[in-house]
């Protein structure tokens, strides 16, 4: 099978294009700082994280996995990386998955995160085109626990177009992610985005952050958490009867057909910062005989009035906002096995998600969508990454 057919990485993307997208990983991971002592270090720390993210893009779910796809790394992957000589037979070594676990657990992870997250962002707008959801540069936000992490919980922000997290906290033990959404939004130049979330972000502080203080807009879900609200959308909107629907689509896919259906009305005298409009969402999935089988109703508002997105440009960005729990914390959980894991300590399942993230951003920016196809290509073959690094850059 073709590179070309495989994953859709251009069979133009030479190595030695490859070999100076590494080079550039390698210096952002080197910004990283050592937390270990001077004394007895054997490999820098940008060669051991750089040589964990390539073992995760071979498919490493764990430090041992991790240990065992470094050891099988080409020779010139890890020159490239920087990994040192043995003395004995001059061959290049990469880390043990005992010192990828000692690093991955003491690093700074929340300052890692932000390197990478910015780094990723970069070039995520960079190569972004016309890729948002409905035309609009969508922004979804959502927090994922770790299990086995001891409460570790991470809140994410994710471009809806090309599915990359661009940035990513922690959250503090004491609080809940709804009170962070200005922590993980510091720093970003989100003017003239959309940013999506689910209902727990529904509240009036954040509407309020998002528009005046970052000039952009909101798609907020809206469920019991905010009766009142609730209450004032589902009053405004109309039976939700076949046929009057503002704009209706069908997607065929994974043995099923699944139709939604949205209703959107001006929110006239809805007590919500910045409120424009109110609509309702109605998802149906049927199997291929035609029997349904599922059917969702959700509610929401947007601070998009009817000028600047129709309904369908709605259903479009709640889309998107599914989208960083389908595209992200699914992929992370499913094929990194992430909440499987027996046990993480120190700082480890955030930097593992950072890792991971990284990983998945890679792919994505490469133009991929199918990950774990992607993952088992390159463990056929590790010298694939290059061309992979090549296509996702600007």
């Amino acid at each position: 099978m073709s590179v070309s057919h495989a994953v859709c990485v251009p069979v133009d993307a030479s190595v030695m294009m490859g070999s100076a997208e590494l080079a550039d990983l390698v210096a952002l991971l080197g910004k990283v700082a050592d937390p270990r002592k001077r004394r007895g270090i054997r490999h820098h720390i940008a060669t051991v994280l750089a040589v964990t993210v390539l073992a995760v893009l071979a498919g490493a779910k764990n430090y041992r996995e991790a240990g065992d796809r470094a050891e099988d790394l080409p020779q010139e992957l890890l020159e490239l990386v920087g990994a040192r000589r043995s003395v004995l037979s001059g061959r290049r070594v990469a880390p043990s998955a005992d010192t990828i676990r000692r690093v991955v657990e003491s690093v700074d992870a929340e300052a890692a995160d932000r390197l990478v997250c910015h780094w990723l962002a970069d070039r995520a707008m960079a190569l972004a085109g016309d890729d948002g959801c409905a035309g609009f540069d969508g922004v979804a936000i959502d927090g994922k626990a770790v299990r086995n992490s001891g409460g570790v919980r991470l809140f994410s922000a994710m471009r809806h177009g090309q599915a990359v997290v661009i940035s990513q906290i922690r959250v503090p033990d004491e609080t809940t992610e709804t009170t962070q959404v200005k922590s993980l939004l510091t720093g970003m130049d989100l003017a003239g985005a959309v940013v999506t979330a689910d209902a727990a972000h529904t509240q009036r502080d954040t509407a309020r952050h998002l528009v005046s203080d970052k000039q952009a807009d909101y798609v907020l879900a809206v469920k019991g958490n905010q009766p009142t609200l609730l209450a004032q959308v589902q009053a405004l909107l109309p039976p939700a009867a076949p046929g009057s629907e503002d704009h209706v689509d069908d997607e065929r896919s994974h043995g099923r057909i699944t139709r939604r259906a949205i209703w959107a009305t001006v929110a006239e005298g809805v007590d919500f910062p910045h409120a424009a409009q109110v609509f309702r969402i109605r998802r149906d999935v049927f199997n291929l005989a035609g029997q349904r089988v599922h059917k969702e109703i959700a509610y929401g508002v947007t601070s998009l009035n009817t000028e600047r997105a129709s309904a369908r440009d709605i259903g479009g960005l709640v889309r998107g906002q599914w989208g960083i729990e389908n595209k992200i914390h699914w992929v992370r959980d499913v094929v990194f096995a992430e909440d499987h894991q027996h046990a993480y300590t120190g700082n480890g399942a955030h930097a593992m998600a950072m890792l991971r993230n990284l990983a998945i951003g890679l792919i994505r920016l490469a133009g991929l969508t199918e990950i774990k196809r992607t993952l088992e290509w390159i463990a056929a073959d590790r010298m694939r990454i290059l061309p992979l690094l090549a296509a996702s850059t600007p």
